[in-house]
């Protein structure tokens, strides 16, 4: 019992310790993809890095708001597994649980930003800007909600995303699992308009300086980095360990699967951001209704 809870402590720290290192560098790639299918030169690899720590040796305070915002991102990164079923905190991956603590620490900074506006012009556009995001949050809630209930309906049992990833050896759901791709699909278009976009949030922390802008970015990556583990855990269940993975295994999706599936879903994001070549709203319903219809037929159909 005492060497389990240690595992799945040291497993917890590692992912949380692996996302800290990696966030950052998955901006530096959503900023050159983006300039490159613009066609502007791209940055280094630890671009975002060297920003983040110029601004921390500046001085300044941090409000309250935004070291809640820091730690509700935090927690998140405790319950959305990386690579291991094995974590101290599995309660915490229900999507609609994982979401709402993400909006949580977006939602910290949205009430900072029209204050700490430096003009009244660029006040009245932040209004605005936040006036569309309530637009996402009315599609991004219900699809975070509709992921959990396909999940407990589709695979009675499994309500989270670590429930799904261990009985889905034993109770195989080929419909559910596509259901979950199409919702993976319409969550990530809807989060690509503003919640993914690095462009946004610097228009958003306009008004801070200093140690605040710099905890403001890196919440801003470990966030993106987080809702990019959500969508990956829906898409690729099969590349996370359960409990009975070697550590072969398990280094390996640590070190290979890990970063390469973040990876592609930065590109798609991004290419997606520049290209546009739908409406993202109208494609995610039709996404989420497709889900729901081949999730009930399987279910229908055993």
């Amino acid at each position: 019992m005492i060497a389990a809870f240690l595992l799945a402590l040291l497993i917890t720290v590692a992912q949380m310790v692996t996302i800290a290192l990696l966030a950052p560098f998955l901006t530096d790639l959503e900023c050159l993809t983006g300039n490159l299918l613009a066609g502007r030169s791209g940055v280094l690899p630890g671009w975002r890095w060297r920003q983040i720590r110029a601004g921390w040796r500046k001085r300044g305070a941090i409000p309250a708001l935004s070291r809640l915002s820091l730690c509700s991102v935090l927690l998140a990164m405790t319950g959305i597994p990386l690579a291991s079923t094995r974590l101290l905190f599995g309660f915490l991956s229900e999507p609609l649980a994982c979401g709402v603590l993400l909006i949580l620490a977006s939602g910290c900074l949205w009430a900072q930003t029209v204050n700490a506006a430096p003009t009244p012009v660029i006040a009245l556009r932040l209004r605005a800007a936040l006036g569309r995001l309530g637009h996402d949050l009315m599609f991004l809630v219900p699809l975070l909600a509709l992921t959990g209930t396909l999940i407990t309906v589709g695979l009675p049992g499994a309500g989270t995303l670590l429930g799904l990833l261990q009985q889905r050896l034993l109770q195989p759901a080929p419909a559910l699992m596509g259901g979950l791709v199409f919702m993976a699909a319409a969550i990530l278009l809807v989060l690509n308009r503003r919640f993914l976009s690095q462009s946004w949030n610097e228009d958003l922390i306009a008004g801070t300086q200093g140690r605040h802008r710099s905890l403001m970015r890196y919440r801003h990556d470990l966030s993106v980095c987080c809702w990019y583990l959500l969508v990956a855990d829906l898409v690729w269940p099969d590349s996370l360990a359960t409990s009975n993975a070697t550590i072969g295994h398990l280094a390996l999706l640590w070190c290979v699967a890990a970063p390469l599936k973040l990876t592609l879903l930065v590109c798609l994001a991004a290419a997606w951001r520049a290209i546009r070549p739908l409406p993202s709203g109208r494609l995610a319903l039709v996404l989420s209704g497709a889900a729901i219809l081949l999730v009930l037929a399987g279910r229908l159909g055993t």
